[in-house]
């Protein structure tokens, strides 16, 4: 009898045993559609009990939470590279955790595909462009010109070589030719500041500039790449073989650049200077 009964006891616990694991929270996925605005936002951290450090975000939309646009981290749609002034739909795969950190959300994201990348506001029709030929014909943004921006680094030097430095460069330093020097925007104004949110939003960022040149009347207006300006946009590789190979030493040419907006309205006016070494 009792051998009889050990088996049966061994494979009671079995069953049991495969019954507790079935009954183990699990991990749920599914794949979402998934809205992202050319907008961002702003959000805290949640040790941030003051809010006195907004951090920018996603704004999204999906099926989770209809007609709802919600905030989202920058990083949290994992494959997923955001680019302001883009409105976005995307394929994602959603997954809610079982067990989740304690100090982080139960919803995770992973690229699964873009669907629309489109960039919005609309490029205005033919007959409602901003023509501009010189620089008094820009319109400005409200309360623009404000200083939003800084760059990075405003004088650049060629040498002999053709190869571009920072100004004041020492050996080793990094250079660049004209495929890669750009011009890079920094946000000026600090997260404390009330106009932090206004001036962080579309309609007050730097999509695009106009050139204005000391070699010509004519005005261009050249688009930005995730806030960076390259120089190749702004001069020709004829230009820049002529500065490195003509110039003489010190010659300085001194440009500006008005930053514009996705309506193409004036945020700012920024200067820069490209010198022969």
């Amino acid at each position: 009898m009792n051998k009889l009964f050990i088996p049966f006891l061994f494979i009671v616990c079995l069953f049991m045993t495969s019954c507790l694991d079935d009954d183990e929270p699990r991990d749920k996925t599914k794949d979402i559609i998934m809205s992202v605005s050319e907008e961002t936002g702003i959000m805290y951290d949640i040790f941030d009990d003051k809010r006195e450090y907004p951090l920018v975000c996603l704004r999204v939309m999906d099926e989770d939470f209809p007609g709802e646009w919600r905030n989202l981290a920058m990083n949290a749609i994992e494959g997923f590279d955001y680019e302001s002034g883009h409105r976005y739909t995307l394929k994602v795969r959603r997954t809610i955790l079982a067990n989740p950190p304690a100090d982080a959300s139960s919803y995770t994201y992973r690229l699964l595909e873009i669907l629309e990348d489109r960039i919005w506001p609309e490029e205005p029709k033919e007959d409602n462009k901003i023509i501009v030929n010189k620089e008094e014909d820009i319109p400005y943004e409200d309360k623009c010109p404000y200083h939003i921006y800084n760059l990075y680094k405003d004088a650049f030097v060629i040498d002999g070589n053709g190869k571009m430095h920072y100004a004041n460069y020492k050996d080793g330093d990094i250079e660049f030719d004209l495929s890669t020097a750009a011009i890079r925007l920094e946000f000026a104004i600090e997260t404390s500041s009330p106009d932090f949110i206004e001036f962080n939003r579309i309609g007050k960022k730097a999509t695009s500039a106009y050139v204005l040149s000391p070699l010509t009347d004519k005005i261009e207006r050249v688009s930005l790449t995730r806030g960076t300006l390259y120089l190749k946009d702004v001069i020709s590789q004829d230009l820049y073989d002529e500065i490195a190979a003509k110039y003489e030493s010190g010659r300085t040419l001194e440009y500006s650049l008005v930053l514009a907006n996705s309506r193409r309205y004036g945020l700012q006016k920024v200067h820069f200077a490209i010198s022969k070494e």
